[in-house]
């Protein structure tokens, strides 16, 4: 499994970091660091057309090294790196791997299975260029204000999607897993287990009841059982009313949400709205929309 983390700003990617990191060690999936910044000028890109150089001599050009070398200082005082007391960030190289990329080339011994990238451009257009050319199955970004940007994320980015939204560090999260009948909560189920299980904690199952379907009771014990027979502890809860604003007033900022998204055409979800995206706006804490 591969994830991609999104950061931006210092000040507001640590959450986002921090979570991102944390999901990729419980998935055990390699992980790839990307700040994607504003197209620089075709005068500066000529500059610096070298293809290996050395990151002190291109900070001038990409303001974003800055922000890898916090990632990658981060990521050593988590133990996720090795940490090198006699090594500078700037010995790294900065490899061009095509125009609108270029990797931190780490000289860590466990550097295997974590990239730093540098993206130049449109971040919706590099972030799904990024998940297509590499094939990530989870898109880690930071639930900031600008919440259209959600829409344009989970509609035209193919993999998962994580918000991470009020994190706290500290915090003992458990586990919210809104269900239905469809693929997309069967697969939403099946990554609420793998997290239960990584932060040892437990699943509290909720399900909106809709007029239109039958069999509610089977559907939630059906879900149970199955967490049950794994030793997760579980709690079943029925709510009422509209799902957007059932599910986030219930969820409050108490839990990590993991809830199914349904493939249908962007379109249509452009139309006729998306719940998933609406409970991605709304609520206040961390959301994992699996598709």
């Amino acid at each position: 499994m591969k994830i991609l983390i999104a950061i931006g700003g210092i000040d507001f990617s640590k959450p986002t970091l921090n979570m991102g990191i944390e999901i990729a060690s419980a998935l055990e999936a390699s992980s790839t660091i990307a700040y994607v910044g504003k197209k620089i000028s075709q005068f500066s890109e000529k500059d610096v057309s070298v293809v290996h150089q050395s990151l002190d001599n291109r900070q001038l050009y990409r303001p974003g090294i800055r922000t890898l070398e916090w990632a990658c200082n981060f990521l050593e005082t988590k133990g996720y790196l090795d940490s090198d007391s006699s090594a500078n960030f700037d010995d790294h190289l900065l490899i061009d791997e095509d125009n609108s990329r270029m990797k931190v080339l780490l000289k860590s011994n466990n550097s295997n299975n974590i990239d730093l990238i540098l993206r130049t451009g449109e971040i919706i257009d590099q972030l799904r260029d990024e998940v297509f050319s590499n094939g990530h199955d989870i898109t880690v970004v930071g639930g900031g204000k600008n919440k259209g940007i959600y829409h344009d994320l989970i509609e035209f980015i193919h993999s998962s999607i994580l918000v991470v939204k009020n994190f706290s560090f500290n915090k003992k999260y458990k586990i919210l897993l809104p269900i239905n009948n469809t693929k997309g909560s069967k697969k939403a189920t099946e990554m609420a287990i793998r997290l239960a299980q990584h932060y040892k904690t437990e699943i509290h199952i909720v399900y909106v009841k809709d007029k239109k379907e039958q069999d509610v009771v089977k559907s939630i014990e059906t879900t149970s059982n199955q967490l049950s027979k794994l030793k997760i502890k579980n709690e079943t809860f029925l709510l009422e009313g509209d799902p957007v604003k059932s599910i986030t007033e219930f969820a409050k900022d108490d839990y990590i949400i993991s809830l199914g998204v349904s493939n249908k055409n962007p379109i249509k979800n452009f139309f006729f709205g998306s719940k998933p995206i609406s409970i991605s706006k709304q609520c206040n804490c961390p959301v994992l929309l699996v598709k």
